[in-house]
């Protein structure tokens, strides 16, 4: 008989998906058949004249999952749609497509959309997709600070008896004994059981040279040779032997300066954490700088904004990434088989 189990979280951007992709894996390395679905989405781009969910389709991708495992999409102001659709005909598109994906599986992981409550104005929030699907809940809390506890206990109101897991994400290293510690007691007595605590990774929060160029709109002078990611960002508004401090200390840095400044640049490239340049103003440098840089096999992006929109934008990504691409993967995978009992969620779901 066919298990599901539905991944929600007390916030957006907690990390969801990378512990979906690297739960799939595992159950699909143990032998089972696993599906993947998510009822809502509201991360929307548009593949020809068609609307569709951007990080459902990643992940699918990721679990090897050909489906189209998204039916209800976002694809105009929440408000607008709110008051448009019709709840029972969403619940039905939502029930058929599970159906459909769920053919042949052993279990199905289902993404709960950005929240737990997201969803409720049209009937299909997590907590009413769980009780559709008959789906026990795993819930997600992105330790942002020990007010998350509340959260929790909030979302367990809202799910009953659907909810018994939790996996804290992001914990900080000497939060892990207040884990171990308060939060298990007080979970504990609401009928929950905390089934993992994965450490904050700074290189999971960090972006890839590729999303770096989505997020300022760029396009390559030189492009990456293989796949880097970038933790940090070092604004080259300053000498370059101010700058010099600056990126030593930085790991794995991104310099965001003007293509004319050419000594900030070729100081910026001496250095080994130096991961890419991103160019603004689309002022294109000189070619030794250029060129050194295709020696070091350091990524050039050339954008047309300004400094300060253009680190206003990865800002605005920056912790809010999504795991995809085999260096990534591979640490989520890691993490979640190191820090989560993946026996007891197995147990939980009842497969044999």
């Amino acid at each position: 008989m066919m298990k599901c189990l539905l991944v929600s979280s007390v916030e957006g951007y907690s990390g969801k998906s990378g512990i979906i992709i690297a739960l799939g894996l595992k159950l699909r390395e143990m032998g089972y058949e696993v599906g993947y679905f998510k009822a809502l989405g509201v991360n929307t781009v548009k593949v020809g004249d068609r609307a569709v969910e951007e990080d459902s389709l990643i992940t699918a991708k990721i679990l090897g999952v050909e489906e189209d495992v998204c039916p209800v999409v976002l694809d105009r102001p929440y408000i607008d749609f709110a008051t448009s659709v019709d709840p029972v005909v969403l619940r039905k598109a939502v029930l058929d497509r599970f159906t459909e994906v769920s053919e042949g599986k052993d279990v199905v992981i289902v993404e709960g959309s950005q929240n737990y409550r997201t969803g409720v104005a049209v009937g299909i929030d997590d907590a009413s997709v769980a009780k559709m699907l008959s789906a026990k809940v795993l819930l997600v809390g992105k330790y942002v600070n020990d007010f998350v506890v509340d959260e929790v206990l909030a979302a367990k109101s809202a799910f009953g008896t659907m909810l018994e897991k939790v996996v804290f994400n992001q914990v900080s290293g000497y939060k892990m004994s207040y884990i171990e510690g308060i939060a298990r007691k007080v979970l504990n007595e609401a009928g929950l059981d905390i089934v993992g605590a994965i450490p904050r990774n700074p290189v999971l929060a960090g972006l890839s040279v590729e999303e770096i160029r989505e997020a300022v709109s760029g396009e390559y002078l030189i492009e990456p040779r293989e796949e880097k990611m970038v933790e940090q960002v070092v604004i080259g508004a300053m000498s370059p032997q101010s700058a010099l401090r600056y990126l030593r200390e930085a790991r794995n840095a991104a310099l965001v300066t003007g293509g004319d400044r050419s000594d900030l640049l070729l100081t910026a490239l001496e250095m080994p954490n130096v991961r890419c340049l991103i160019l603004t103003g689309n002022l294109e440098p000189v070619q030794l700088v250029l060129t050194k840089a295709e020696e070091r096999g350091v990524p050039v992006i050339l954008t047309g904004h300004d400094t300060l929109t253009a680190v206003s934008r990865l800002e605005s990504v920056f912790g809010r990434t999504r795991i995809r691409g085999e260096p990534k993967v591979g640490i989520m995978r890691e993490l979640f088989e190191s820090h989560v009992n993946v026996k007891t969620i197995i147990e939980y779901l009842g497969l044999d």
